[in-house]
């Protein structure tokens, strides 16, 4: 019996080494993983805070488009008020000259006179002044754009890399991203989204134009009518209308600026129905005021003379209206004219912008393994008989580990937000600020392609 006391200690010793090496091959693999699981949160919160950023700058473009629109709108708003004081001192000054021999009649037409002349001696330079400090609001909105434009895409880079060195300061950007962000930043997305002017011909100037005239409120767009009772007469077969007629018009000058023009008139017109040919009322017009005001390119009311214009004022008051730009106000260095501005350039309806794709690595020796531990590497030459240091059987491409992450943005407006009678989708654009990030999943074939690129830089 004595001589098997001892197997045991001699057992354990054999499989000590087996023990000790498994204990610390499960110790590599879970820091391994660990740090990898810790790399992949990494390289998703690096991504996101890129794509992040130029989603805001989709949405600064998309805020200042609106806001550049509003402002051209307004424009439109200060050139019809003052082609509307223009006729109103007119239609006065005529009113007081044929009522002056009237007594009573011809005195309060002259004060009323006196304080439309008042009215509009203010209300010209106030507008002229307007129109000048909307084109400097306009003209700064969009060069911010293209401050922030540069921004972001240089700021990508370094709010990246700050991103990443706090949740992981021993985590880098690959070679292999690096070469793809600045093609990212370079290509895709100089190829998304442009700037455009009045020069372009894809078609994005025109959309532009056209939503700004479809912005006008239906007065400043068309401010015709009739006056009712009394200056509105009908006595048997003759009778007195009073009509006002007048409209704003945005139109296009070529390669010089675009011109707001306006034009406001008012006409007696007495009638009598008479059937001497065909039955219908017939007379003419007494003309009685006009007036006008443009901004942008010295172009007058004269230079557009189809009846549809400034609300069918010359349909409606055509005498008038020959008469207008002989009172017309020329705001020409007021108004620039619609200013350059960010768009989409693809016309291809499409809700995703091109995806930010990072790839993130950690060297082995940065990982607290066995090998970083010292443990089977201090020594060797004492414990050669049980060689510990599994690392270097271990295999990993450069010594280092390396993720992928890929980040969308995206335009999505909730219906909650937004309901339409014709229940059409809204695609991605930029005049409304819904660009968002998400993560996206990778594929296959991008995990093979950046690994393969991680071995050969």
């Amino acid at each position: 019996m004595n001589k098997e006391r001892g197997q045991s200690l001699i057992l354990g010793t054999v499989f000590l080494a087996s023990i000790v090496m498994s204990m610390l091959y499960l110790f590599n693999v879970s820091q391994q993983n660990l740090n990898k699981t810790k790399l992949q949160t990494s390289a998703d919160a690096t991504s996101l805070s890129g794509a992040q950023l130029l989603a805001r700058d989709l949405n600064f473009k998309a805020y200042t488009n609106r806001a550049m629109v509003a402002n051209h709108v307004a424009v439109a708003q200060y050139v019809g008020l003052s082609s509307w004081g223009n006729m109103a001192q007119k239609g006065g000054e005529n009113l007081a000259t044929v009522t002056s021999i009237i007594p009573i009649v011809g005195q309060i037409t002259a004060g009323v006179e006196e304080v439309l002349t008042a009215i509009n001696e203010v209300l010209q330079p106030a507008t002229e002044a307007a129109v000048v400090l909307t084109d400097i609001v306009n003209t700064a909105l969009s060069t911010s754009q293209m401050l922030m434009n540069s921004a972001s895409m240089v700021a990508l880079v370094e709010t990246s890399n700050k991103v990443l060195n706090k949740n992981d300061p021993d985590a880098y950007v690959d070679v292999a991203s690096a070469v793809g962000v600045s093609n990212y930043i370079a290509n895709d997305w100089v190829d998304f989204q442009g700037r455009f002017d009045r020069d372009d011909d894809s078609g994005r100037y025109d959309e532009h134009f056209n939503l700004i005239t479809n912005s006008v409120d239906p007065f400043t767009e068309k401010r015709s009518f009739n006056w009712d009772f009394p200056f509105t007469i009908q006595v048997l077969n003759d009778r007195l209308k009073t009509k006002q007629a007048g409209g704003t018009e945005l139109f296009k000058n070529g390669s010089d600026a675009e011109v707001w023009s306006a034009m406001d008139t008012l006409g007696f017109h007495f009638e009598t129905f008479s059937c001497s040919w065909r039955c219908k009322w017939r007379g003419g017009e007494i003309p009685t005021g006009w007036g006008a005001s443009h901004a942008g390119s010295d172009k007058s009311t004269d230079e557009y003379t189809s009846n549809s214009y400034y609300g069918s004022s010359r349909a409606t008051n055509g005498t008038s209206s020959g008469f207008a730009s002989d009172n017309e106000t020329a705001m020409n260095s007021a108004y620039s004219g619609l200013q350059s501005f960010y768009d989409i350039k693809s016309t291809n309806r499409q809700n995703v912008a091109p995806m930010l794709t990072v790839v993130i690595s950690k060297d082995i020796e940065d990982i607290r393994t066995s090998k970083k531990l010292k443990v089977g590497t201090e020594n060797k030459a004492n414990t050669k008989l049980i060689d510990i240091d599994i690392e270097e059987e271990m295999d990993i491409p450069r010594d280092r580990i390396t993720v992928l992450s890929k980040a969308k943005i995206y335009f999505f407006r909730d219906s909650k937000l937004w309901e339409r009678p014709d229940s059409k989708w809204e695609y991605g654009n930029m005049y409304n600020p819904y660009w968002q990030v998400t993560l996206n999943d990778t594929t296959k074939d991008e995990r093979r392609i950046f690994s393969a690129l991680a071995l050969l830089l």
